[in-house]
Order: C-alpha cells, then sequence, then structure tokens
C-alpha cells in the first residue's frame, strides 16, 4: 500500500504550519519547501517518491534507499553533503542546508507511518489541504475533481 501526501490548492492558504511541524519533528531541520505556483500561491512541495528516483541514482555514498512501502528515504549519517541529489532532481524539492553539510528530503515522517500515523505535516494543516492517501485513491478524485471544474493539484505525478 503506497501512499503519498498531496495538496488540494483549493484550501492552502500558504500558512506554512505544514513546514513548522515538519522542522519540530525532525530536530528543527525542516525538510518541505514552499513554492510559488504562477506567482500567485505559495505551496509546499514535497517529495514525490518517485518510482525510479534520480537522487537514489546519483548519490556517491548510497546515503539514499527506497523501503518497501516505496518511500525514499536518506539516511544523514552517510549523506556528506554533495548536493548531487538536489541537482538530480526533476522537481525541484530539495534544497541544500548552508551550515548542515547534508541534502534535506521529505521522507514522510517514517518514524510516524511505522506507528501507523500520518506525516506531520498533514496532522498539522489547518485547512485540510494537504491529504495524505493511497495513490489509487488520489487518482480517483482527481478525476473527479477536475470535472467538477476545481483543480486539485497531485504531488505525486507519473514520470
Amino acid at each position: 500500500m503506497e501512499k503519498r501526501v498531496y495538496v488540494d490548492m483549493n484550501k492552502c492558504i500558504g500558512c506554512r504550519s505544514c513546514a513548522a511541524a515538519c522542522a519540530e519533528g525532525h530536530h528543527d531541520q525542516g525538510l518541505l519547501k514552499h513554492g510559488p505556483v504562477e506567482e500567485t500561491a505559495l505551496i509546499p512541495l514535497h517529495c514525490r517518491h518517485c518510482d525510479n528516483p534520480l537522487c537514489l541514482e546519483v548519490c556517491p555514498e548510497d546515503a539514499i534507499h527506497k523501503t518497501d512501502d516505496g518511500v525514499i528515504v536518506r539516511e544523514n549519517q552517510r549523506c556528506i553533503g554533495c548536493k548531487s541529489c538536489v541537482l538530480a532532481c526533476p522537481f525541484g524539492v530539495m534544497l541544500p542546508y548552508r551550515t548542515w553539510h547534508i541534502s534535506p528530503k521529505c521522507d514522510l515522517c517514517v518514524d510516524r507511518l511505522e506507528e501507523g500515523q500520518e506525516p506531520r505535516c498533514v496532522s498539522t494543516c489547518t485547512t485540510g489541504a494537504l491529504i495524505f492517501e493511497e495513490l489509487a485513491m488520489v487518482e480517483e478524485k482527481h478525476e473527479r475533481v477536475v470535472e467538477g471544474g476545481r483543480y486539485f493539484a497531485r504531488f505525486m505525478l507519473e514520470r
């Protein structure tokens, strides 16, 4: 069962409570980036946990691996901060830290997933804009919402 985080742009108000929860849960190391959409919205940009992740392929230290449920995880202890993964990510969701010599990457709060909980950003989202669901369920919702005239952005895009 592969689940991912998606954003409903009709509900996101750009409050960044998701980023604050992410940083709090990862020892002040925020793994969530925000970015503008057509200069009118600021939305959270989550790692898409690709089927064939380029970040994993280019890491010279094997610091990035894929779990059995499809989550792409970076091991802080092995990361040397070379930024190869940052350059390889086609979606621009990874940014290097200036003071820590590692490249931050969303891990879907794997510690919470192991306990059957949602990622911190989703559980903290005040408007319900962030959704953590199975890939197939979001595909169905995506089709219905687009047909209904509303825009529903998926963060897990097919590559």
